[in-house]
């Protein structure tokens, strides 16, 4: 078939300017980037950014907006015994950011998770997004790392 002028054009333009393929490059980097071997943390544990950390889904959650902070522990109370019959054990608590004619919600769950609740919860946690709910992980805390006794310097 014969080309005509304008597209005997096109056709030396195209040979003569070279066009990449974005998407090719992009897949190709995509590769190497998963074939690179990861780097191991060297040295101290890094603290890592409040949004990077990375919370489950929760499979329940409890609004406390509008209770008092002692209805708000007794909500909370009973949803964590209702949560553990049930076999969940990931629960949004929404709390807000404190009312102080309300007493401040949040500041009595956390009171009551690192005292009452602590033999009940593996894990609470502010969400990283949204300071006015918390991530609460129910089951018994994993114990704590013990660490060995150091030994006296020689003299």
């Amino acid at each position: 078939m014969a080309l005509n002028e304008e597209e005997e054009f096109q056709l030396k333009w195209i040979n003569n300017h070279h066009m990449e393929d974005k998407d090719a490059q992009m897949q190709m980097e995509a590769e190497a980037a998963a074939v690179r071997p990861t780097r191991a943390p060297r040295g101290r544990k890094m603290r890592r950014n409040p949004s990077a950390w990375e919370l489950p889904v929760p499979e329940d959650e409890i609004d406390l907006h509008g209770m008092t902070s002692d209805e708000a522990a007794e909500a909370v109370e009973r949803r964590i015994d209702d949560l553990m019959i049930a076999g969940l054990k990931i629960l949004r608590v929404i709390h807000g950011g404190g009312n102080p004619s309300y007493g401040n919600v949040k500041r009595i769950i956390d009171r009551k998770v690192r005292s009452e609740w602590s033999n009940r919860i593996q894990l609470y946690k502010v969400e990283p997004d949204n300071a006015g709910s918390s991530i609460m992980i129910l089951g018994k805390p994993r114990p704590a790392p013990t660490k060995a006794p150091r030994k006296p310097a020689k003299k």
